[in-house]
């Protein structure tokens, strides 16, 4: 009797607690205007006005994108006829009562990555990874937080979400509480934080998945054209995700991931391209090119977002933990979340030999390169951060991929300075995500003083003068750390071609002349102009397969004084026309200015060996 009693007060607590639930119906098997129909049954309610939100933005976006701009018809419907009145409050809240006698809640959704005609929408355009695409019978790609609202101060909740979906379709998505059927699908998330982390892609199946560790990874693509398949993308990233394991110290933090891949065979709203980051999947958009031409870009936007499972999933501050999606609050800790995972993204593939240590401090150094030059190089990254989404700061927000991954690989090559070679970041993050974790978030102001307390008083020095402080990167007193001389500018005198920008023209075949702001004497002398095309170096032909050899072959022999002819097709005024020339010129060195040079010293000593080797496994 007394186990009778147990199980039917176990049945009665899984009924309410599944009557308390968010239940979502939506049909994908109808699309009308290319907008899709949701239809909610809410939890139980007992005030008498309720407010029902859309997110003004979500973690991961840093931009205010307001999804209630795509949502339309909104109603209630009450019990047994009861009137609702319905009143909205903003772009993104409608207020509701009497709110206990609420049935049901419907609503039309409108995609994002196509619409330029609703309040905003043109200048507003959401990027595509964060946004939503209706394709009837094709594809649906849904970032959950631009269909499903909630009900505010109830976020706590299970959500159920009833997919009706065409035939043969399938919900590829980094959940597991799923139950597919042939005509309907059922996915559960514990409550709306975890619901607008994980995006669901619909479309007739093209999956790979590849076991890394103990954690099985869902590879989905949709290639409208065909030309790239979930196989190749999995068979692709498993050296990259085998090499970031490694790096995480041979487990990953989550035993499900999903990478969702769409691939675009048309331009975006946005111009752009890329992914968006969650807990247990990441998103992509990118161009549909043939598979070998983006192997790469796939490898580096990939590893940059499956590197998100340890920031924010296991270390964030309260403003993300806590996130609130109608009035969001920024953390000052960008160079964290985002700086640190980029650096890590290219940083891993070299430990793992992806990648070459060239490549990798090349990319560093061009990353130095956008920051002093596209970004302001003194304002304080916290400050930054912090104001992220204030009009005046947010053309800043690009320098977390530059300057942010500089800063990780300055913290980097400093603690392996300082522990002998025995710690470094991989190690700093281990402790972080131990100390904090993904229910417990830390304080903005305790970060840096909790990050001193793991490594030394230097680190706590160098996060407060060059991240939260205005001072410049110390570049020079890094890079020297692991044997390589940096230089903010040197000058030379050497042979040139004239120093112009150089293009392709497809319907030539050959290469022309699309700049001269930065042309030398020589090209001065030779009298290059923009628009000439070049057909012939002392009188050897030029063309796209023997090009470099021909350029390498000229430095190589050319001399003070010799005479040096370039035949040109000039365009025409008549389209199409070309008058041939040959520019001559006497070959002369001229000053050349480089900027932010590297070199590695001829003679390194034991520590700065000791650290390079720590640093990249040389």
């Amino acid at each position: 009797m007394k186990n009778l009693i147990l199980i039917c007060s176990f049945l009665l607590t899984n009924f309410l607690v599944a009557d308390d639930s968010y239940r979502y119906y939506i049909n994908l098997t109808k699309v009308v205007n290319d907008k899709v129909s949701v239809q909610l049954t809410p939890p139980s309610i007992t005030q008498n006005e309720i407010e029902f939100s859309f997110p003004a933005m979500v973690p991961g976006t840093y931009e205010v994108y307001n999804f209630g701009r795509f949502i339309s018809n909104f109603k209630a419907i009450g019990k047994k006829g009861a009137v609702i009145k319905v009143s909205k409050v903003d772009v993104n809240t409608y207020k509701l009562s009497p709110a206990t006698e609420i049935e049901k809640i419907t609503y039309d959704v409108d995609d994002t990555w196509d619409k330029t005609d609703l309040p905003d929408t043109k200048d507003k355009i959401v990027f595509e990874p964060g946004g939503t695409n209706f394709e009837e019978g094709k594809n649906f790609s849904i970032n959950t937080h631009s269909m499903f609202g909630f009900i505010k101060g109830q976020l706590n909740k299970n959500f159920v979400l009833e997919f009706e979906k065409p035939k043969g379709f399938y919900p590829s998505t980094g959940l597991s509480e799923i139950k597919i059927g042939e005509s309907k699908d059922v996915i559960s998330v514990f409550d709306y934080h975890d619901l607008v982390d994980s995006p669901i892609m619909y479309s007739l199946p093209d999956t790979s998945t590849v076991l890394v560790g103990n954690t099985k990874v869902l590879v989905a693509s949709y290639s409208p054209n065909k030309k790239i398949n979930a196989r190749f993308i999995a068979s692709t990233l498993k050296e990259l995700l085998n090499a970031q394991k490694d790096y995480l110290g041979g487990e990953l933090p989550v035993s499900k991931y999903a990478f969702l891949f769409y691939f675009m065979d048309r331009g975006t709203l946005s111009g752009s391209s890329g992914a968006l980051e969650h807990s247990y999947s990441s998103f992509y958009v990118l161009p549909e090119y043939d598979s070998i031409s983006i192997q790469q870009e796939i490898r580096d936007v990939a590893a940059h977002e499956f590197f998100h499972i340890v920031t924010p999933l296991n270390i964030h501050a309260k403003e993300i933990g806590d996130f609130d999606f109608s009035n969001p609050k920024m953390s000052e800790h960008l160079w964290l979340y985002e700086g640190m995972t980029e650096y890590a993204a290219h940083h891993a593939q070299a430990k793992g030999g992806i990648i070459d240590i060239d490549k990798l401090i090349g990319t560093m150094m061009h990353k130095y390169e956008n920051s002093i030059s596209s970004y302001n190089d003194t304002m304080s990254f916290t400050y930054m951060s912090k104001h992220v989404l204030e009009e005046k700061i947010h053309g800043q927000y690009g320098n977390v991929y530059e300057k942010g991954a500089l800063i990780g690989m300055c913290l980097d090559v400093l603690l392996r300075h300082y522990s002998d070679g025995k710690y470094g970041t991989q190690d700093l993050m281990k402790d972080l995500a131990t100390k904090y974790g993904k229910n417990k978030s830390f304080n903005d102001a305790d970060l840096f003083g909790d990050i001193e307390k793991f490594t030394y008083p230097e680190i706590g020095t160098f996060l407060r003068k060059y991240v939260s402080g205005t001072e410049p990167l110390p570049m020079q007193e890094v890079l020297d750390k692991i044997g390589i001389d940096f230089a903010k500018e040197t000058v030379t005198y050497e042979f040139s071609l004239g120093n112009t920008d150089l293009n392709f023209n497809e319907n030539t075949n050959r290469l022309y002349i699309a700049g001269i702001q930065d042309m030398d004497e020589f090209g001065k002398t030779m009298g290059f102009k923009i628009g000439d095309e070049l057909s012939k170096l002392n009188g050897k032909e030029i063309k796209m397969d023997s090009v470099k050899e021909i350029i390498n072959n000229y430095y190589e022999t050319v001399k003070e004084g010799d005479k040096i002819t370039v035949e040109i097709y000039r365009p025409k005024s008549k389209k199409g026309k070309y008058k041939v020339k040959t520019l001559s010129a006497v070959a002369k060195k001229s000053k050349t200015v480089r900027k932010n040079q590297i070199a590695l010293k001829q003679r390194l000593s034991d520590k700065q060996k000791q650290t390079l080797r720590a640093w990249v496994g040389v």
